[in-house]
């Protein structure tokens, strides 16, 4: 199998399970954890993936795909951590590798076509592919070669380059082998992203199976980053208010009476605890005595941005309801107090963000969507991404 994403891939999955959820729950009864681990330790220890991941026979293809879509049902459950970051480089390696084996790209995700032959005028390939340079050597030559096409909507979905580069005619751009290898690379970082962002919905009604084998991913991630010296990624740290979904950012400027409950209680209680104590939680009932040891953090970062925020809403929310206090240690999980300990950890359940279609019933005038909204179905996930994101502008200036 070249592309876990592609067409071949989805069809077997439709074909022989119906859809996703039903094949992520069939996969434990088919392969052990000793399986996926492995092989994300043969990618991760060899120079090069061994012959025996590039080849794989037809007959083991949906084992394959076992594997493959295993570690992403491991990596939805801490959609930003280092397990995900993990099993996305190990993969993008893998399936890259594979595609140069096979020289075949128009079976992946990307739409692309080969470039037939006379389909582009002869004077215009000979400026592109250089065919009048006789000093170029076989494997020039061969780089040169206009090999694929693609929908022009579709190539500038993936291109950040300048069209002055590119050789665009009759709706689509023509394209060299490795500029294609690139874009597909580029392609599959945002569909496994987009992969496991959809299925974090879906991690608490994932077999045992996925959680154990996130652990395991887990230690070896930790073991890989630490001998590298990258930075680790969604742990606990300060807030990065810059860094704030826009519902966020619109609750803490304080809301009018009829949504100040929910912008407040609801959304910035639980947002505001999750993203600076437990921003990537392994599971939804986590309490928070599991995640700290003293209630500092609460009282010294937390609660203040939440009281000023709901001083801001017209009327303000604690003047005018201060029992309301309660109602905020009630939903980090202290039970109905307001002098809480942190034994009383647990009393209630520690509420998880509500996710972006909630928000956009409850109180649609905090959903103003930016351009990183796109497939972030819940405000942690957005804050998760934008950590990640500034983390590797970090490690690229850094590397310079």
């Amino acid at each position: 199998m070249l592309d876990p994403f592609g067409k071949r891939a989805e069809g077997l999955i439709k074909e022989e399970f119906g859809d996703i959820i039903t094949f992520l729950e069939r996969i434990p009864s088919a392969l052990s954890i000793d399986e996926p681990v492995a092989m994300i330790q043969l990618l991760l220890e060899s120079e090069n993936p061994p012959q025996e991941l590039i080849e794989v026979d037809n007959l083991e293809e949906l084992r394959d795909l076992f594997k493959f879509y295993a570690l992403l049902g491991a990596a939805s459950i801490s959609p930003y951590g280092l397990e995900a970051e993990i099993v996305k480089r190990a993969a993008l390696r893998l399936y890259s590798e594979r595609i140069k084996a096979s020289k075949k790209l128009n079976e992946t995700m990307l739409p692309v076509t080969p470039v037939e032959k006379d389909e582009l005028p002869h004077n215009d390939l000979n400026i592109l592919e250089r065919r009048m340079d006789r000093h170029l050597s076989p494997e020039e030559k061969e780089k040169l070669e206009i090999k694929y096409r693609i929908p022009l909507k579709s190539f500038l979905n993936l291109w950040t380059g300048s069209l002055k580069e590119v050789y665009i005619r009759n709706g689509h751009a023509y394209l060299r082998w490795e500029t294609t290898l690139k874009m597909w690379e580029k392609a599959f970082e945002r569909r496994f992203e987009r992969a496991i962002n959809l299925l974090y919905d879906y991690r608490d009604e994932l077999p045992e199976f996925y959680h154990r084998l996130r652990e395991k991913l887990e230690e070896i991630a930790e073991e890989y980053f630490k001998e590298r010296g990258e930075m680790f990624k969604g742990t606990a740290s300060p807030l990065r208010f810059d860094l704030f979904p826009p519902c966020v950012k619109e609750a803490l400027k304080g809301v009018p009476a009829g949504m100040r409950n929910y912008a407040i209680t609801v959304l910035l209680t639980s947002f505001l605890s999750y993203a600076r104590i437990c921003p990537n939680p392994p599971k939804k009932d986590v309490r928070i005595k599991d995640c700290i040891n003293d209630l500092k953090i609460i009282e010294e970062e937390i609660l203040p941005v939440i009281i000023e925020a709901g001083n801001r809403c017209k009327p303000p929310l604690f003047e005018d309801q201060p029992h309301e206090i309660k109602n905020i240690w009630y939903h980090l999980g202290f039970g109905l107090t307001d002098s809480p300990t942190m034994e009383d950890s647990g009393n209630s359940t520690w509420y998880f963000p509500p996710n972006c279609d909630k928000i956009q019933t409850n109180a649609p005038q905090l959903c103003k969507p930016d351009r990183y909204c796109r497939g972030i179905k819940n405000p942690l996930s957005y804050y998760l991404k934008r950590l990640y994101l500034e983390g590797k502008k970090k490690e690229g200036e850094t590397g310079e």
